[in-house]
């Protein structure tokens, strides 16, 4: 690639791509972690409960603020690439639709928690959030936790929870701001302040990211039409405040606001005047009373959810939609839960509680050539409860056993369970552990609710949840000290009455719980640290994915995914990194065919290169350059994918 000749490229990239490019150049120039001992001790997701990491049952992946800026991750997609079990899909280029398989599931079947909030979007037919928008900043640390888990958190996790924790302020006045260019027009800034005064502690920052983008059709899906770049711009502020009213008595209120506006595509069509334009708005506020000596811990929340969607489409001599020019959608969540830790002694404790949910859509779109518009303005709610017991009979061993009752409006009762156990030889530094356990997933508002009747598609108000059951066994090891740590785990799910369309021929009718899957693989990992300053990890993940009925393929979940990456700081405050990405055995559906084939796509392998410098106390530049050999592959069929492109910037501290 001739990058004087690429339009994409900017002053600032440019800049970065030297002072990368001078760093590779160094021997042994990798970065990607330090000491396993910056990995937090504790996991709060899997027991919804501090537990020391090595004796939970499930499977955890934990992304800690360090990493974050250390890797330069700016979105909740990008942080989820290389997490194992994990296939991160984005149609296109920045802010376009982002999806996140976990161990083969849908994309509806993770539940995403910001700060205690279920960030799903009521709005969207499936329900799951657009990974692209969440902007990282200001999170202090992102837990995956895969395998069925609705026995504690409900609907939606029958792939696993993901969850986004946002730094708490401490001590003194602390503020930090940074700036980054790049390809592609590119800028990326936030700004923030937190600490604590008395029994009052702050943390508010706001992150925004615009840019150009790129176009997401293919040149060879668009013969003789000039490619239009597809911009996107995302504006958030954040907020999470708190207040000891006493001892044992904490108030805490988290906000977040966002802005996005994004330019996409008509599918394998060139569109400039697609676009949509979003707000979301999420709010909660809590209470933590200690009881007992801290024997008994009570969390109260109350929160709220709400996105309003707005996507329209102008006349063109490209392309003219004709059914769908402007669309307008509100979803909106309230969300209230009790929860209750009681620790009766160092071996036997129970967490139990109640989890109250109403969910509401409006929608509403218009079409042309006569069309009627279609609209739909409905509500639903649930309440469930659940209680989950933990009990370390001896150092080594760790069992829990948890139940779960939950009451949905529309389709009446779901139960679940789940089972875990660890075993820990501390002599040899190996840790077994297995679990098995039941999920759901609730019909979105859309799938209930939300005909299209001018196009012969109905809605079903009489589907049930989605269900599934799966488990997992592994072993970890650590040797030589614990520089070298080495784990595998083998993992099956079964899901029944997936929703699917019961026909389509023009067009799809009624949906119906018709579906049925199959997922299986092996998740493994290898993390060595020869010397403190240098990492190497190597994660491989083997999932196969399968449609029970037809034993077909579930499209988009990668068969192997292998992530490489390497760490070396080579003098103090220069950190140098790179990370190698393989995808293969990959499948999609051509929509471009009728009636759309299950077809395969070649593999691809994408390396990225990272460094920072500590100038001086307080101002840290940093730069990286992204698909470094300028791969050109689809990620979902008939989507482009970002080539060759650098950014640079500078972060500064007090």
């Amino acid at each position: 690639m001739n990058v004087r000749s690429n339009p994409s490229f900017r002053t600032g990239a440019a800049g970065a791509a030297c002072m990368i490019a001078g760093a590779i150049l160094a021997p042994g120039a990798f970065s990607q972690q330090t000491r396993p001992a910056t990995l937090p001790e504790t996991v709060v997701t899997a027991d919804r409960t501090e537990v020391p990491a090595e004796r939970v049952s499930a499977t955890v992946t934990v992304i800690t603020a360090a990493e974050i800026e250390r890797r330069q991750l700016r979105t909740l997609g990008d942080a989820l690439r290389t997490v194992p079990g994990t296939a991160s899909i984005q149609s296109g280029g920045p802010g376009k639709g982002t999806s996140v398989f976990l161990r083969g599931g849908n994309a509806n079947h993770t539940l995403v928690l910001v700060d205690g909030v279920r960030a799903g979007d009521p709005s969207l037919i499936n329900g799951a959030p657009n990974f692209a928008h969440f902007l990282l900043d200001n999170v202090d640390r992102i837990e995956i936790v895969r395998g069925p888990m609705s026995t504690l958190w409900g609907s939606d996790a029958i792939g696993g929870v993901i969850n986004l924790v946002t730094r708490k302020g401490s001590g003194p006045l602390k503020a930090a701001a940074f700036g980054e260019l790049g390809s592609y027009g590119t800028f990326n800034a936030g700004a923030g302040v937190q600490g604590a005064e008395g029994r009052f502690n702050y943390n508010v920052a706001m992150q925004a990211t615009a840019t150009r983008g790129f176009s997401s059709v293919p040149e060879r899906f668009s013969p003789g039409i000039a490619n239009e770049p597809d911009g996107y711009s995302n504006v958030s502020f954040n907020g999470r405040l708190g207040f000891d009213v006493s001892d044992n008595f904490q108030l805490s209120l988290f906000s977040r606001v966002g802005w996005s506006h994004t330019e996409y595509d008509a599918f394998l069509s060139e569109d400039p005047n697609l676009r949509e334009r979003a707000r979301q708005v999420s709010q909660r506020l809590q209470a933590d009373w200690q009881l007992l000596d801290g024997k008994w811990k009570q969390t109260f929340g109350l929160s709220f959810l709400q996105v309003n969607r707005r996507d329209t489409d102008g006349f063109d001599e490209i392309n003219f939609d004709p059914f769908s020019p402007d669309a307008r959608n509100r979803g909106r969540r309230w969300q209230f839960d009790w929860k209750n830790d009681v620790r009766f002694s160092e071996q036997f404790g129970v967490v139990f509680g109640i989890d109250a949910e109403r969910t509401s859509l409006r929608a509403r779109s218009t079409f042309n050539f006569g069309f009627p518009p279609n609209s739909v303005d409905q509500s639903t709610h649930t309440i469930g409860g659940y209680l989950n017991a933990r009990w370390t009979p001896t150092e080594a061993l760790s069992l829990t056993v948890g139940g779960r009752l939950e009451n949905h409006k529309d389709f009446g009762t779901a139960a679940t369970w789940r089972v875990g156990a660890t075993y820990a030889f501390k002599e040899s530094g190996t840790r077994l552990h297995a679990a098995l356990g039941t999920a759901f997933k609730a019909p979105s508002l859309d799938q209930l609710y939300l005909d299209f009747p001018a196009f012969g598609f109905l809605a079903n108000p009489d589907l049930k949840p989605e269900r599934s059951i799966g488990g997992e066994i592994g072993i970890d090891q650590t040797l030589w000290g614990d520089r070298v740590k080495v784990g595998v785990t083998l993992f099956r799910n079964h899901i029944r009455d997936l929703i699917v369309s019961t026909g389509c021929g023009v067009a799809c009718t009624t949906l119906t719980n018709a579906g049925k899957a199959r997922t299986q693989g092996v998740e493994a990992s290898l993390e060595i640290w020869p010397w403190e300053t240098l990492s190497f990890r190597v994660d491989y993940t083997f999932t196969d994915a399968r449609d029970r009925t037809t034993n077909e393929p579930l499209v988009r979940r990668p068969r192997h995914a292998i992530d490489v990456s390497a760490g070396w700081k080579p003098l103090p405050g220069w950190t140098l990194g790179a990370e190698l990405a393989h995808r293969s055995g990959r499948t999609d559906r051509d929509f471009s065919q009728f009636p759309s084939p299950i077809t395969h796509l070649e593999a691809y392998s994408v390396l990225r290169f990272t460094t920072s410098y500590d100038v001086s106390d307080g101002v840290r530049l940093f730069g990286r350059v992204e698909n470094v050999t300028d791969k050109h592959y689809d990620e979902p069929l008939g989507f482009r994918t970002p080539r060759l492109s650098a950014f640079a910037g500078v972060r500064l501290t007090l």
